[in-house]
């Protein structure tokens, strides 16, 4: 008869609009849609409206728990969205389930998020402990792997203060909700509903066969590796999303979303998904970069990513070829919190790819983007056609 083996269960696959989980998916867009980005351009003008502390907290909150922006999942997993009972939450529950959370709930969401960072990087360290003499270093050692666009100096004081923690974090959650996303929402359900109705035979033809269906592309090697882990998934429509593909992989949930404008506009053609693609490479969450026009403001955002003699010195080091994290570390001779930061921001200007590969982050400089820069210079340097 064979060996006798533990069974895993076959996994439950659903289609569903989630306002939770929509208004997590538009924040991590709105922290990334900055001139250059290819993002809906309702969204950088949505970011651009926003008050500027606002606009801080949205780049702090996402910019210390590694470019898949594990911390602002958390509060909103931690609110289980995906319960039959909550389903149907609005943001006024979603609001009422975490203010009655204690502070100390939230350094404990940070200390989750960072230990998904750490596994993903191949480490497992033990969360800082309150009673440690050297509580701060520890803290500072915990969270410096994490930084992507935030500083140590300003994570650090909110991570330490968990009060102060949970009132920044329901503040960006409030202010992005009641300043640029309320609406927006209310204008877009029907569309999301009807999406998600349209999505549901995909669903149950399995998970790779609905991810290539939904978003136009084979699930990456690095999600297909962790699907043991997961025991349902769930397919929720975005309303800016685009050709992007973005996933929470929080086991024992996968939330996958996609492009609900994109699948009721392929209905309406009666066209089919071509679904031999390749996954998009990645840029943080499962959100995939593409190629598009270079606008002015990309260029503005591309130079500022250049007016640094480090980055300048990264992608001197990257021009000789792809190199991991640590190896660039290792060449400048800086703190590996300060080349974390490097990175991101050539990375968000397009300046640089990022691959995963064995539980590490290769990087390598974007020939295209950097020619495009380039062209957009000479552009403007013609006079009579000349250079």
């Amino acid at each position: 008869m064979g060996e006798l083996v533990a069974g895993t269960p076959a996994l439950q696959l659903h289609a569903a609009v989630s306002l939770p989980l929509d208004l997590v998916s538009a924040m991590s867009l709105l922290y990334r849609a900055v001139p250059g980005s290819g993002l809906d351009p309702w969204l950088v003008a949505a970011r651009r409206r926003l008050p500027s502390e606002l606009q801080a907290d949205l780049d702090l909150l996402h910019g210390f728990s590694g470019r898949l922006l594990y911390y602002m999942e958390e509060p909103v997993m931690r609110f289980r969205p995906l319960l039959p009972e909550h389903v149907a939450a609005d943001f006024d529950d979603l609001m009422t389930f975490l203010e009655g959370l204690d502070p100390a709930a939230y350094r404990d969401m940070v200390c989750h998020a960072l230990g998904r960072v750490h596994r993903d990087l191949g480490s497992d360290p033990p969360a800082p402990v309150d009673d440690d003499s050297t509580h701060e270093a520890a803290w500072r050692r915990y969270l410096e792997p994490g930084l992507t666009t935030a500083p140590i100096d300003e994570v650090l004081p909110l991570v330490l203060d968990p009060a102060r923690l949970k009132t920044r974090t329901l503040r960006l959650m409030r202010g992005v909700w009641e300043l640029v996303y309320r609406d927006e929402h209310a204008s877009r359900r029907s569309a999301l509903q009807e999406a998600a109705r349209l999505a549901r035979p995909a669903a149950e033809r399995g998970v790779g066969m609905a991810f290539a269906e939904l978003t136009g592309n084979r699930p990456p090697a690095t999600l297909v590796g962790q699907l043991t882990e997961v025991e349902r998934v769930t397919f929720c429509p975005s309303a800016h999303l685009g050709s992007f593909v973005s996933y929470i992989l929080y086991p024992p949930d996968l939330v996958v979303f996609f492009d609900a404008p994109g699948l009721l506009a392929r209905q309406r053609q009666g066209s089919t998904l071509d679904m031999t693609s390749s996954p998009p490479p990645t840029v943080g969450n499962g959100v995939a970069a593409r190629p598009d026009v270079l606008p002015e403001p990309a260029l503005l955002e591309g130079l500022r990513a250049l007016a640094d003699p480090n980055r300048l010195r990264v992608l001197e080091l990257l021009g000789e070829g792809e190199l991991y994290a640590q190896e660039i570390v290792g060449r400048l001779g800086i703190a590996q919190s300060a080349v974390s930061r490097h990175l991101s921001l050539l990375e968000r200007a397009g300046l640089v790819t990022v691959r995963p590969r064995g539980g590490m982050k290769y990087y390598a400089v974007d020939g295209n983007q950097l020619d495009a820069l380039a062209e957009a210079l000479r552009c403007r340097g013609r006079v009579d056609g000349r250079v």
